[in-house]
């Protein structure tokens, strides 16, 4: 049902067309009436209005300054305009500035009236039906899609392996046409020379138009998708044109398809980054696969080239980078990370931080060039792994003794926390261990005492939070160490298990409410940190060799 407003200063009018509509039986509305502008401003306030009817010339505030401030408040209100003869082309005016969707003459019949009624009531029917809505939407979807395709292949290369129709539907739904079943070939780039007096807006507008450039150059013989990250970097993700030729190709074809887009893609780019010169006086290096990656090993290939692209010194000069074996041992063809080699690197680093901890130099140096030898860890992506994975045991150590701010102070954090701030593998081996080799000559004096500290501080944890996470997890990242070495330090320390000791805490607990408190067992076994009272039954007989119950009937017949 819509609400309609008749707003006229002349009493007969307002009230002969208040009549008439509500005798329109076929109308489903709700008619209210206003005998000057201040009362159908009153009115507008207090509720919402569909569809005004209002005279276009009345003291105080034309029809026209009414308009402007209904929208104000209802932007889907409609107007109906009466008028006189001589108010024609005022009126015609009126209408063009929207919202008002037909004037009828005061002394019209009343069909005509009602036929004006009728409009507006479609109008609004086609904007309730969500078709302007979904107009404008798709509109701004448009826009965003650059956005859109961003967030898809991003979220793609952290996790490569979502279901076949997951991804299929979420490629589609970000208009990005790239085949599923055939690899990708990905180019990074970046923009070397801007201008000293450039704005944000400036350098957006560069990266743009370096987009555009490259799309005009490629869009005859290659599909491809381009995004923008680090405001400054671009990645291009192509597949030859001929693969929406066709459906089928051989392996020989395929095998073609691929060798010619390599080719050409290296003499596009390079035209990309002459016109870039010579247009947008804009310097831009580029960085090329080695060939077609399959889909779930995107994220490898990008975050290896961003590296090339990242190492690269150039010295105000542009880079035009073909990946191939002379970058290093990045070449990892048929070769697959078992978990055993993961658990042996897990094992290996739990060692080298109970070597550091302990101030065990000569041990730990030793462990520390077995596992960076450049020929042991072949492979982009497990160098980056092992190198954060041995940045992370640094930092966290330095954080727990004390030294962060000293030892930052002297060295480079940027060259800790960033594998890409090194040339080479060799590099950033060896500036960690110029990292390692500090905290040892600033720590070994007094590892007994620091382990002694956090022996403490454990116990002190656990006797404060005994209905809550004590897990060797939790303890572990509250004292910032691994869980194995944690366990196996508490043991060389205190001679018994940690559990046992958390056990043992609880147990007393227990015992301390069961014999002064007549809360129930379940209570008691939730406070001592057990989800089910059979649980903390069974774990209570184990230790007294007596159930709950029965320790608390014998603490009270002792008493008595």
């Amino acid at each position: 049902m819509y609400r309609i407003l008749i707003v006229d200063d002349e009493p007969l009018i307002v009230n002969s067309m208040y009549r008439m509509l509500r005798e329109a039986a076929h109308l489903e509305l709700e008619a209210h009436r206003a005998y000057n502008v201040y009362e159908a401003l009153d009115c507008l306030k207090q509720i919402r209005i569909d569809v005004v009817i209002s005279d276009i010339r009345m003291p105080g505030m034309s029809g026209i300054e009414l308009h402007k401030q209904i929208i104000e408040s209802w932007p889907r209100c409609k107007l109906i305009f009466l008028t006189g003869y001589n108010d024609f082309d005022y009126t015609r005016h009126a209408i063009r500035t929207g919202g008002v969707v037909d004037y009828v003459l005061k002394n019209e019949d009343d069909h005509i009236i009602l036929a004006a009624v009728e409009k507006a009531f479609a109008e609004l029917d086609k904007v309730e039906d969500g078709a302007d809505y979904m107009r404008n939407a798709r509109k701004k979807l448009q826009l965003a899609i650059p956005a859109l395709q961003k967030n898809t292949l991003f979220d793609l290369m952290r996790n490569p392996s979502p279901p076949p129709k997951e991804l299929e539907k979420r490629l589609a739904e970000s208009e990005i046409p790239l085949l599923l079943d055939k690899g990708v070939f990905l180019v990074t780039g970046r923009a070397d020379g801007w201008m000293e007096d450039a704005t944000e807006l400036d350098r957006m507008l560069l990266i743009y138009a370096c987009q555009n450039i490259a799309e005009e150059y490629l869009a005859p013989t290659v599909v491809n998708v381009s995004v923008v990250f680090e405001s400054n970097k671009l990645v291009w993700f192509m597949q030859p044109r001929e693969f929406l030729a066709r459906d089928s190709w051989d392996e020989e074809q395929e095998k073609q398809a691929w060798q010619h887009l390599k080719t050409r893609v290296y003499g596009i780019m390079e035209a990309v980054q002459r016109t870039c010169r010579q247009l947008l006086k804009l310097s831009v290096s580029l960085v090329m696969g080695r060939g077609p990656v399959e889909w779930d090993n995107l994220g490898t290939q990008f975050y290896y080239l961003k590296a090339l692209l990242g190492q690269s010194s150039n010295n105000g000069h542009e880079l035009l980078i073909q990946d191939s074996d002379k970058f290093g041992s990045h070449s990892e063809q048929g070769r697959r990370y078992r978990l055993s080699e993961s658990q042996h690197n897990k094992k290996q680093l739990e060692l080298l931080e109970q070597y550091l901890i302990s101030g065990q130099r000569e041990q730990f140096h030793e462990l520390y060039a077995d596992m960076m030898n450049a020929d042991g860890v072949s492979g982009y992506k497990f160098q980056l792994e092992l190198f954060y994975a041995v940045s992370l045991h640094l930092i966290s150590f330095a954080i727990r003794a004390g030294l962060f701010d000293e030892l930052f102070m002297k060295l480079d954090l940027g060259k800790t926390t960033q594998y890409d701030a090194h040339e080479t593998w060799t590099d950033a081996a060896a500036y960690l261990a110029k990292v390692a080799d500090y905290l040892l000559g600033q720590y070994e004096s007094v590892p007994e005492d620091q382990s002694e500290r956090l022996i403490a501080s454990i116990h002190q944890y656990v006797q404060t939070h005994l209905g809550g996470d004590l897990s060797l997890t939790k303890l572990s990242a509250l004292v910032h160490h691994s869980p194995t070495y944690l366990s196996r330090l508490y043991k060389r320390m205190t001679g018994t298990m940690l559990s046992d000791y958390i056990t043992e805490e609880r147990m007393k607990k227990a015992q301390k409410q069961l014999a002064e408190t007549s809360m129930k067992i379940q209570e008691i076994a939730s406070n001592v940190g057990y989800e089910a009272a059979p649980q903390f039954n069974r774990s209570f007989k184990k230790m007294f060799k007596m159930t709950p119950q029965e320790y608390r009937e014998l603490f009270l017949a002792t008493n008595e």
